[in-house]
């Protein structure tokens, strides 16, 4: 199975595609802010989709510019294990860098800019890994997930967002993308999309929600599929309060063909809204959604075509920071303009 995701907002956290097994590669292209008041950046190998420390993180791989030092160590019941730190820091602020995680057997083989940089051998079983998280004072370019003789060759290299059209803006009340400048000095340029991030997915929102921001998801709802679930959430981890749950119901039994539209606030449903004009999603066929919000409430588009609306419960909207998708779909791209 192979992907890449590109230019992802950080802090990242996101699914390894296939899982991790002997003879996966993940490489990760970036560079490290140049100025910046934490002088660090951390790469982990999570055993599960959580911001939660006490996760289990086989590979916890922490560049520290102020020490000159690159630390890696395993985090295992909420313990940490001991630092291995010799072989001095390769990185540089503001330096492009390339570096290759590839797990071998009994080891992770690390190389950075194409050279041999340490293995760290497992402490955690590597078929438990799962989870690709990435934090601190670096932007990332893309992450590759990549598989050496794994399953050979199935041609699934969905890459580069060369076969997507761009998905277009439903005319009724949707500004033109001209129409939702940056404010001067604002984060990264609107409209830098996201292409085939790995399931479950969790990204921060740019700037968080604003009247007026966009945010864009198109996908492929996979052959069998019961549901998959769009949360626009306060924060990363699960049990945050969720602004706007849209969860599509496709075969899910005694739910077939349905929308639920919903708030969570200090881990408390509200009222579900459930009517719909028409049901837009089919297996194995693309949609674009598009999510816009508004002073008042959020509008939902799916494929061009004015779909819900959903008045705001939770305020104020900057709090709403997060997107969250899950469920069985695979998405080939996210933006946020």
């Amino acid at each position: 199975m192979a992907g890449t995701v590109y230019n992802p907002p950080m802090p990242y956290l996101g699914g390894i595609p296939g899982g991790v097994h002997d003879g996966t590669k993940i490489t990760i292209q970036g560079t490290p802010h140049p100025h910046h008041h934490q002088h660090m950046f951390t790469i982990n190998l999570k055993c599960g989709a959580s911001l939660d420390p006490t996760v289990n993180n086989a590979l916890h791989f922490n560049v520290r510019f102020n020490e000159g030092t690159v630390v890696r160590n395993t985090c295992q019941h909420g313990s940490w294990g001991s630092e291995e730190k010799h072989g001095g820091n390769p990185f540089q602020r503001g330096v492009p860098f390339d570096v290759t995680f590839h797990i071998k057997h009994n080891h992770f083989k690390i190389t950075v800019n194409g050279r041999h940089f340490c293995d760290f051998n497992h402490r955690i079983q590597m078929h438990h890994i799962n989870t690709l998280h990435i934090d601190g004072a670096v932007g990332i370019t893309s992450i590759s997930f990549g598989d050496k003789g794994g399953h050979g060759g199935h041609g699934h290299h969905h890459g580069h967002g060369g076969g997507f059209p761009q998905p277009g803006f439903p005319q009724p009340g949707f500004p033109p993308a001209a129409a939702s400048f940056s404010p001067p000095g604002s984060m990264m340029p609107p409209g830098q999309p996201m292409y085939n991030p790995p399931v479950p997915l969790t990204t921060s929102i740019p700037g968080g929600m604003t009247p007026g921001k966009i945010v864009s998801i198109s996908g492929i709802p996979h052959g069998v599929c019961q549901r998959f679930t769009i949360n626009l959430q306060c924060g990363p981890m699960t049990g945050e309060d969720i602004a706007l749950h849209f969860d599509v119901r496709v075969q899910l039994p005694g739910n077939v063909n349905q929308v639920i539209r919903n708030t969570c606030i200090n881990g408390g449903w509200g009222q579900e809204e459930r009517q719909v004009p028409y049901f837009p999603f089919q297996p194995n066929a693309n949609f674009d959604i598009m999510i816009l919000a508004e002073q008042g409430k959020f509008k939902v588009a799916v494929n061009n075509q004015h779909f819900a609306e959903f008045h705001h419960r939770l305020r104020p909207l900057n709090r709403i920071n997060t997107l969250n998708v899950s469920g069985d779909l695979r998405i080939t791209q996210v933006r946020f303009q």
